[in-house]
């Protein structure tokens, strides 16, 4: 194994792909990179690399532009096919699409894979703010409202089991940081079904989540709405955005039993 180490869990290992996956992860990281740059970001010998890239330039996972190489768009295939197996996707998307349009605010989609938060849908509004997430992008589920919203879906086990692998790390001094500070508030979320963020990922920052009760249990996903401070506060930001967004979760829910 590379310095970055294996995958936790049972089974047998293959080095070279784990290497690969290293390399892949490192071009998006350094966006786009050479050899040697690679090598020396990896510990990894130039040989290994270079052999690497050259088989996923022939598979075209990888694009060579002169002597950098990036992450080919064959990725958005692969990321297209991904959603297409999450069932209520295309009804969350209208969804997460009619309170972006109906807030002016900016709203999203979350699912649980691999202990992170995975972003399936944005929107924005009239008047959104530009924010960080993206579709695709992973997220931390301790620190952000729709992660909050999966955990609170989810049996103690498993979130300790996912706290066990990603820790509480504080994004701002408002971040949930221990334990019992977050059982305590997946217990609230269960009961009120709706989560919040107060600046806990960003300084500025609100957020409005509630978690969507999928009736097969197997997605654990939540939809949200996010804005500044300035706009989410008082009885805006504590029950008019979560009446919202816990309305839309149950159009999605009614919805997904005909799915």
């Amino acid at each position: 194994m590379s310095k970055h180490g294996g995958p936790s869990g049972e089974g047998r290992r293959v080095k070279a792909v784990q290497t690969t996956t290293e390399i892949l992860e490192a071009l998006r990281e350094l966006d786009g990179a050479g050899v040697t740059e690679l090598a020396d970001h990896l510990d990894i010998a130039k040989a290994t690399v270079h052999s690497h890239l050259a088989t996923l330039v022939d598979n075209e996972f990888v694009v060579k532009r002169g002597d950098e190489y990036r992450v080919s768009l064959r990725f958005v295939d692969f990321g297209e096919y991904a959603k297409s197996n999450v069932d209520i996707y295309e009804i969350t998307k209208k969804e997460v699409d009619r309170l972006a349009e109906e807030t002016g605010e900016v709203a999203q989609f979350m699912i649980e894979e691999h202990g992170k938060g995975v972003y399936l849908h944005k929107a924005s509004g009239d008047n959104a703010i530009q924010t960080a997430s993206y579709t695709g992008n992973r997220k931390d589920l301790h620190c952000t409202a729709l992660g909050k919203a999966i955990l609170s879906q989810l049996s103690r086990t498993r979130v300790d089991e996912i706290i066990d692998k990603t820790g509480l790390p504080q994004r701002t001094p408002n971040t949930v940081s221990t334990r019992d500070e977050l059982f305590e508030e997946l217990d609230a979320i269960r009961e009120q079904k709706v989560a919040f963020d107060d600046e806990e990922i960003l300084q500025g920052l609100r957020c409005v989540a509630a978690p969507i009760a999928h009736p097969n249990g197997d997605i654990q996903g939540a939809i949200s709405i996010s804005g500044p401070t300035s706009r989410f506060k008082g009885d805006r930001f504590r029950e008019e955005l979560p009446e919202i967004v816990r309305g839309a979760a149950n159009v999605i829910e009614v919805n997904a039993t005909q799915v």
